[in-house]
């Protein structure tokens, strides 16, 4: 026999119950012995049988179609159509053109972060103070928001929004002090993003001073943290076990010998890394920053270009004018 066996327990919901009713016996509470349930063999094997889709019965149409869409439905290539055709989706909603998302979806933002900054300046001066500030926020901030997009793109979609925020400040902000308050802020996001894009950790609204992503907060001169040359020469596995405590002594000695041996090569091949992982940002944020330089402005819009401009352009062009269209 198979014998499932199961202990229900049960809570109330009544606010006035007591601590004293724990020493009364609780009437609605199961009897483990009583919430065994028994399944025959037979019925046991019957069950099984049945999702086993590949026994069905030769004359049984129905099950060897409901097979083969099974089969269909889980190939590897039917899983990346129905990906494909969800991105699509995704990519095709745009929440700064549904008239649903504008006029009825409010967003709410912590206190001291930028979206709320920007959502409590804008309230009165756009038709959804909330949904312009998380778009905001989000491409001034974009090494964080927008990672599937390419440092070159984000720079660009950060570049566009630091130069609406300073058409906004000078056109919708009848106090001169609040505008400059704005701006403020803004630059304050702008430039620690850009530090973010370059390789550093940059905590917003902290006291902590940003440090190069292989360093630490605690590190003298930059150095390279013992983390980053763990995360980087110790064995994956291992490194797991280390950072748990649930290594061999063993295992930690051998490495730190390889370590105390090689620390001068890797700690130059770390700093090397990033020394020119950050020079490739910088090249990337200086294109973005020319290819703005080349736009023809009116009114906040682009109106012109005097060179080839990339492929995002278009994408780019038609959120700064979304966002615009806002304040009509």
């Amino acid at each position: 026999m198979f014998k499932i066996s199961t202990h229900i327990q049960q809570t109330t919901s009544n606010p006035m119950k007591t601590l004293a009713d724990k020493n009364i016996p609780d009437k609605n509470e199961a009897d483990p012995q009583a919430a065994t349930i028994t399944i025959s063999d037979e019925s046991q094997n019957r069950y099984m049988q049945s999702l086993n889709l590949k026994k069905s019965n030769q004359d049984d149409m129905l099950g060897k179609q409901f097979k083969k869409f099974y089969e269909e439905y889980h190939s590897a290539e039917a899983i990346e159509k129905r990906k494909l055709e969800q991105l699509e989706k995704e990519q095709a909603f745009n929440r700064l053109e549904d008239e649903f998302s504008i006029k009825g979806v409010q967003y709410h933002f912590p206190e001291n972060t930028l979206q709320h900054t920007i959502k409590e300046a804008l309230d009165g001066k756009v038709t959804n103070a909330s949904l312009y500030a998380a778009e905001l926020g989000s491409a001034i901030r974009s090494s964080v928001s927008m990672s599937d997009k390419s440092i070159e793109e984000r720079a660009a979609y950060r570049e566009m929004a630091l130069k609406q925020a300073e058409y906004i400040a000078e056109h919708y902000f009848d106090d001169e002090q609040e505008a400059a308050a704005f701006m403020k802020e803004i630059n304050t996001y702008y430039k620690n993003d850009v530090l973010r894009e370059k390789g550093y950790v940059v905590f917003d609204n902290s006291e902590i001073e940003p440090f190069k992503n292989y360093s630490s907060p605690l590190s003298e001169d930059n150095d390279v943290s013992f983390y980053t040359l763990a995360k980087k020469y110790m064995d994956k596995d291992y490194l797991e076990q280390f950072v748990t405590g649930e290594g061999t002594a063993a295992e930690s000695d051998e490495f730190l010998n390889q370590l105390q041996t090689n620390k001068e090569k890797y700690r130059a091949e770390i700093i090397n890394e990033f020394e020119s992982s950050q020079q490739q940002a910088e090249d990337q944020i200086k294109a973005a920053k020319s290819t703005l330089d080349t736009f023809i402005w009116e009114n906040g819009l682009v109106t012109g270009t005097t060179e080839e401009q990339p492929g995002y352009l278009n994408d780019l062009l038609k959120w700064n004018k979304n966002m615009l269209n806002l304040f009509n």
